[in-house]
């Protein structure tokens, strides 16, 4: 699981009661109880009380279908300096990660 994982399930346990067993990573929003202005609420508490950003314009969160794992996903990657996790033994993508010549600059002589 992600480093957001855990503070996110207890919010959504402490703030809308649901129990703690039933929150995993495939659970839907729906199967979890919560309908379009729970979501909302949701993403104010996370905001408000865990300094989080979250991503207003990320279709996975406008949906009850996505699973508690997804709407996390989406969280994360909204957070400054989120860079995806590199498989190991692969290459750095220009731009995440080691930087490439193309983004070391170039001293004028």
């Amino acid at each position: 699981m992600t480093s957001l994982y855990e503070p996110i399930k207890d919010s959504l346990v402490h703030h809308f009661n649901i129990p703690e067993d039933t929150v995993r990573p495939d659970s839907t929003l729906e199967d979890l109880g919560m309908d379009s202005l729970g979501v909302v609420e949701l993403m104010c508490v996370l905001q408000d009380e865990l300094g989080l950003r979250v991503p207003t314009d990320d279709a996975s969160l406008k949906s009850l279908l996505t699973t508690f794992g997804e709407a996390v996903a989406a969280v994360e990657r909204a957070q400054p300096g989120y860079r995806k996790q590199q498989p190991t033994g692969s290459q750095p993508v220009p731009g995440q990660g080691s930087p490439s010549a193309a983004d070391t600059p170039v001293s004028s002589a």
